[in-house]
């Protein structure tokens, strides 16, 4: 593995619309419109989203008529429950860290 691979990795994958979008889809596949409701993710950005989540290799996409249903790759679908799974049990650790700066980030969020 590469550094570039991995950054990209988690450039993608950690981006709070993106990793919304991705627990979204491990439920069932979706389309814009349904990602945006269900997200809270302006449609526009939702494809903005979309379109890197497709070049990483993160979801899939089969056309329905004109519409196109997004479904999330399987391979990631453990890694996504597992980061969740790791952040409700470790939430007051990971947000006491002395590494990350919580300023930083409080601001990013807002």
């Amino acid at each position: 593995m590469e550094k570039l691979e991995f950054k990209a990795f988690f450039y993608a994958i950690g981006d709070y619309s993106r990793f919304s979008i991705l627990s979204s889809l491990s439920k069932r596949g979706l389309n814009v419109s349904e990602i945006a409701l269900e997200t809270g993710i302006e449609q526009s950005n939702v494809s903005h989203h979309m379109k890197c989540l497709l070049n990483c290799g993160f979801v899939r996409v089969m056309r329905n008529g004109k519409e196109h249903v997004y479904s999330i790759n399987s391979e990631i679908i453990p890694i996504i429950t597992s980061i969740i799974r790791h952040i409700e049990k470790y939430k007051k650790e990971i947000i006491s860290c002395d590494i990350a700066d919580m300023n930083y980030i409080s601001r990013m969020i807002k």
